[in-house]
């Protein structure tokens, strides 16, 4: 979905003026004052005179463009990346997938086994690989290991526990290989928006008191696949760091352990804090929508359902893409309205209204959208 320019709401910024309509009524008004005579629709120095507007008018929005390149709130692809360059802040790389693999031998044997760092399981033609070495003890069946996907990207997110079960080079008394985690954690390259938030919160990393908005700043820095954080200090001199993924996603204990060790490190974390890595605590609840179109709307009901159903869709993932919102259905109901529905019955309508604290975050169950028929207005 594109970015809205300027970010963060801020008011448009225009070095030079760049209408069209204006840049042409002064170029044809300064020539009639200059020349004292009005210039007709067809007159051929108005059309002369046009054509040079044409060509003033491209460059003034090149030009625009390019000082607004300056801005944070406009900067987009390589001129981000430079004012990256200001703040020491370089745009996170794409990320791999993670879980965890447990292996099983077909027997017990004598001595120690070991699968070496690097071994590959696959998932038709995603392949995952161990980032340690595994030791299973004499007389042991099963070892774990943590295993990455080989490619970065969100090429490897999704894979639910016995997904990921071919072993690509088999090895004698290994019996199977198989994923006991969800794989999670992989990232395209950080987009534009995300990189201009770390960029905006990089100011509050130069303090070394521990201020809320560095732990925010630094935990964002971890991967690229955080869309939120929240941060809570029960007491004092402990600070638990709350991380949401991609898609509202919540983290495993590897990811969690990646995101505290980070935090720990000794140019981060302020001497007298105890930094926590946390997954938020899933609040459930359940969609359950049911609306009337108005008979006036019937020639577009069919466009009007698919809306009401994308709207639905919609309410989730931004129910669930920030930790501590609370459980609204003014917005769900506002979303279904703006789709087309004429009513909404509010006696079947959930979520009922929810408040969320700092380590919760919203995840639904189940989504039934039902459609009434047609009423008048």
């Amino acid at each position: 979905m594109p970015e809205t320019l300027p970010r963060w709401g801020m008011p448009d910024v225009n070095f030079i003026e760049t209408d069209p309509e204006k840049i042409k009524s002064d170029i044809i008004n300064r020539y009639e004052t200059a020349a004292g005579r009005t210039l007709s629709a067809g007159d051929p120095v108005r059309l002369f005179l046009l054509t040079i507007a044409s060509e003033i008018i491209q460059l003034r929005q090149v030009f625009n463009r390019g000082a607004q390149q300056n801005l944070l709130t406009y900067a987009q692809g390589q001129y981000l990346d430079a004012l990256g360059v200001f703040l020491d802040t370089a745009r996170q790389p794409a990320d791999k997938a993670v879980t965890t693999i447990q292996f099983t031998l077909t027997q017990a044997l004598s001595s120690a086994f070991f699968i070496p760092a690097g071994f590959q399981v696959s998932a038709g033609n995603v392949i995952f690989e161990t980032t340690e070495l595994v030791t299973i003890a004499p007389g042991d069946l099963q070892g774990t290991a943590q295993a990455e996907c080989t490619q970065a990207g969100t090429v490897g997110n999704g894979y639910l526990a016995g997904q990921i079960s071919t072993i690509v080079a088999p090895l004698a008394f290994l019996a199977s290989a198989v994923n006991t985690t969800e794989s999670i954690g992989g990232s395209d390259i950080e987009s534009d928006a995300s990189y201009a938030e770390r960029l905006r919160l990089k100011p509050n990393s130069f303090s070394v008191a521990g201020p809320e908005k560095a732990y925010i700043f630094h935990a964002f820095s971890v991967s690229p696949s955080i869309i939120d954080v929240a941060i809570d200090s029960p007491t004092p001199g402990v600070v638990n760091v709350y991380t949401l993924l991609t898609g509202g996603a919540l983290p495993s204990a590897a990811f969690l352990q990646e995101v505290e060790d980070y935090l720990s490190g000794e140019e981060i974390r302020p001497l007298t804090d105890e930094v926590h890595a946390k997954a938020p605590t899933a609040s459930s609840y359940s969609v359950n929508v049911d609306y009337y179109v108005l008979q006036s709307d019937a020639v577009r009901l069919s466009a009007i359902q698919t809306a009401v159903q994308a709207a639905v869709n919609d309410y989730v993932a931004w129910q669930q893409a920030k930790i501590g919102r609370d459980i609204n259905p003014d917005e769900l109901i506002k979303r279904v309205r703006d789709a087309g529905a004429g009513r909404i019955l509010h006696s079947t309508l959930t979520p009922a209204f929810k408040t969320l604290t700092k380590s919760q975050v919203a995840q639904c169950s189940s989504v039934t959208v039902t459609f009434k028929g047609l009423e008048d207005g």
